[in-house]
């Protein structure tokens, strides 16, 4: 087995856990680190790598000393400077942190660099890769579930995060900086959308200087098979109880994940109203969790790219048409809930 040299663009929290899961991979260096902030990589560096990796404050000169197969990319989406470009056009495959950008112009820039290179290019919608996720998957594209119907999914938190993330500049807001993660679920189940209508508003931070962000959201969707869905974001849920879940009805089985990592499948074979209730009826329930993380099982499916070539279960595509989606339903909200066509 090749050992790939890893190297790392950020040095936050979620590159940590990144690093963390790559640290269970087998034939992995975890080579090196930039941050513009040189002690903020340093820190990194000591607090997960025990300081043996190299660091740096020029990812140019990472790149072009470190010999890396691969990069994880996790810097906040409106500071990127041509950092995934750059890493591209040098050969390296690479794991970027959604959403990709706060435009599409931008996205679709970074797309064809990456495209045009040849590279492996994962994003990490990492909740595409719990159990139950590739479980209800699998039960869709072979047909055993039926046809999807109606998806309902929630993203519900409750803190400030980084002052990047409170920077419509910088983040973008919760809407499409975070709730992008159900977006993206409604889109790997229920294919591509047809039409998004949106609201969103701060309604609980405004006494906070620079909170510029939203804080409620909720979308309706309809898909261009006829499903519909719809999608709530909130930062202002009860602190100690977030919530991130998701239903998905189908013609033969309503999957309810009560987290990303935990579900229970309810298989009803096809039967409505009353045929549930006659004869004795009862519906198998099935349920279904993670026995990994789903940033280890993301990892694996990374160097499962890289190595022996298999597709990745997010691609660069997911990551410019899931920022499409909820770039529309933003563009949406700002005209009053105006409906758009994709």
């Amino acid at each position: 087995m090749k050992e790939l040299r890893i190297g790392f663009i950020g040095s936050g929290w979620i590159n940590e856990i990144h690093a963390a899961s790559l640290l269970k991979q087998p034939g992995v260096t975890l080579a090196a680190i930039y941050n513009h902030n040189l002690s903020r990589a340093t820190a990194f560096n000591q607090k997960i790598l025990g300081g043996a990796a190299v660091c740096f404050d020029d990812h140019r000169k990472m790149i072009q000393t470190q010999k890396l197969d691969a990069i994880y990319v996790a810097i906040p989406p409106g500071a990127h400077g041509g950092e995934v470009e750059f890493a591209a056009e040098h050969g390296i495959h690479l794991m970027l942190e959604k959403p990709i950008a706060l435009s599409m112009e931008r996205a679709e820039s970074i797309a064809d660099v990456v495209k045009k290179a040849g590279v492996v290019c994962e994003i990490g919608h990492h909740m595409r890769h719990s159990e139950p996720a590739r479980k209800l998957k699998d039960l869709l594209t072979s047909g055993e579930a039926g046809r999807p119907l109606f998806l309902n999914a929630r993203f519900w938190t409750n803190g400030l995060f980084p002052a990047w993330w409170r920077d419509p500049n910088l983040g973008g807001g919760q809407l499409v900086e975070q709730a992008i993660h159900m977006y993206d679920l409604a889109r790997y189940y229920l294919g591509e959308p047809d039409v998004i209508s949106a609201f969103a508003d701060n309604l609980n931070h405004r006494q906070i200087p620079d909170y510029k962000v939203d804080d409620v959201s909720a979308s309706v969707i309809r898909f261009k098979n006829g499903s519909i869905a719809s999608i709530t974001a909130s930062n202002c849920s009860d602190p100690k109880t977030p919530g991130t879940t998701l239903t998905l009805q189908c013609q033969n089985v309503i999957a309810e994940f009560s987290a990303p990592d935990k579900a229970t499948f309810a298989y009803t074979d096809g039967r409505v109203a009353d045929q549930l209730w006659k004869d004795g009826f009862e519906i198998r329930r099935e349920d279904v969790k993670s026995e990994n993380s789903m940033y280890d099982d993301l990892a694996a499916d990374f160097l499962a790219g890289i190595r022996e070539g298999k597709p990745t279960r997010s691609s660069i595509e997911d990551g410019v048409e899931s920022l499409r989606l909820v770039l529309a339903a933003s563009k949406s909200a700002q005209q009053n809930g105006a409906a758009q066509k994709m």
